[in-house]
């Protein structure tokens, strides 16, 4: 019931707050005159008023890479161009050492029995990943409640206590085995999850594999990673590198996908709005039996104030994102369902459950009212199976790739 009723508050902060400023104060808006104000890019750290701080490092190719000199070097490039005739959009593609930039570390890197096992990135536990100040706030505040004459100096040593205890009773991976006590290894058995901390974290993003559809293909992804350095063959530590499209998989769209004079300005995945990235969401079920219209959307009655929305469709149930076959008959917004969200609602952040929003028959039109002014965030291929409608904590972070149209991006959402 507190959970429920912190994210209600949430929600009617978002309302008050929405009013006041817009999904992207980083972007000029276009000129009330009905010309488009300059396109200036401006890049940022912070978010919500200084409530959001990016800590992550932005990808360049001058940016430090393990060993090499010359930095990390050229690691995207287009391989489809509105400029060039070759395309309708723009898809740009990436490859980088796994330990690039800002990074982490598997138990596998340095392991080989591990690597051997399978404990890799997505063995990682997001509890572990994600705790917030408030969690830590609100258990000194329950605290504080039933003792207020507790002195300060002594309650936060009590906090401490219970980490400490707690660390004693769990690992810090609780999906990876124990070491046998009496000095033995236990069998090393990877347990993948898609909840964490007793289903309060649930991980809505797909898992990466070479059998994952991929965009008009019938081939599915295919290999996007391999092992340049290996222990296996005498290298200090297992050193991956990967390469795929930026539109695979889960992952957001940037205003340059589709517009050509917001790609040459810059605006990139780089420039999307963190705050709107993350915060409190709004997940729905849409009616099983077709695309997402003016009508479809107008029967869901999203209420006023509601600025994410997460869209399941016909796709999850038709479990598209375990084919390897691209499937054109995808459920996704019609032009007219976009114009309607667009005119009707507050939403900034749009999340659908297959590769594009955009249903395929109307794929460019509902993509240029959705991005056209800068103030909607895309964010496909969505991993929704097994959770209930309703209000939840959104967390969505993309790769900061600058130049970028498009990026991965891991979402989760916390209850």
């Amino acid at each position: 019931m507190a959970t429920t009723t912190t994210l209600l508050l949430l929600l009617l902060v978002e309302i008050i707050s929405s009013a006041a400023a817009s999904a992207h104060p980083g972007y000029p808006e276009p000129a009330e005159c009905g010309g488009e104000a300059e396109l200036l890019v401006v890049r940022r750290e912070e978010y919500g008023g200084g409530r959001i701080v990016d800590i992550t490092h932005a990808y360049r190719e001058d940016m430090p890479g393990w060993e090499l000199k010359e930095g990390l070097g050229r690691f995207l490039w287009l391989s489809k161009s509105m400029e060039n005739g070759s395309s309708v959009a723009y898809f740009s593609e990436m490859k980088l050492p796994a330990h690039s930039g800002t990074h982490v570390d598997a138990p596998s890197h340095v392991f080989q029995r591990y690597f051997e096992a399978g404990f890799d990135v997505d063995t990682l536990d997001l509890d572990v990943l994600n705790e917030s100040y408030e969690d830590h706030r609100a258990i000194a505040y329950s605290t504080s409640a039933m003792a207020t004459t507790v002195p300060l100096l002594l309650l936060f040593l009590f906090l401490f206590l219970c980490r400490v205890l707690c660390s004693a009773a769990a690992s810090a991976h609780p999906g990876y085995l124990e070491t046998e006590a009496c000095g033995g290894e236990a069998d090393l058995t990877v347990v993948r999850r898609e909840e964490y901390d007793g289903g309060r974290i649930l991980d809505i993003t797909h898992v990466y594999h070479e059998y994952m559809p991929s965009w008009e293909s019938d081939e599915g992804l295919g290999q996007f990673l391999w092992l340049p350095k290996s222990m296996k063959n005498g290298s200090l530590a297992n050193n991956s590198e990967m390469k795929l499209p930026t539109h695979t998989g889960t992952h957001v769209d940037a205003p340059g996908h589709v517009f050509q004079h917001y790609f040459e300005a810059g605006f990139d995945v780089d420039t999307l709005d963190l705050h709107v990235l993350n915060g409190p969401a709004l997940l729905v079920d849409v009616p099983r039996d077709k695309n997402i219209t003016a009508d479809v959307m107008e029967s869901l009655h999203i209420p006023t104030g509601v600025r994410r929305v997460l869209f399941r469709t016909l796709n999850t149930d038709r479990q598209l994102m375990s084919k390897k076959e691209f499937d054109t008959s995808y459920v996704g917004f019609m032009k007219d369902g976009a114009q309607w969200l667009v005119d009707n609602t507050d939403i900034k952040l749009v999340g659908v459950d297959y590769l594009s929003v955009a249903a395929y028959d109307d794929l460019i039109p509902s993509h240029l009212v959705f991005l056209k002014s800068r103030e909607i965030i895309l964010v496909e291929a969505l991993k929704l199976d097994n959770v209930k409608p309703g209000i939840y904590t959104l967390h969505c972070l993309p790769l900061r790739l600058r130049g970028a149209e498009g990026s991965p991006i891991r979402c989760i959402l916390i209850k």
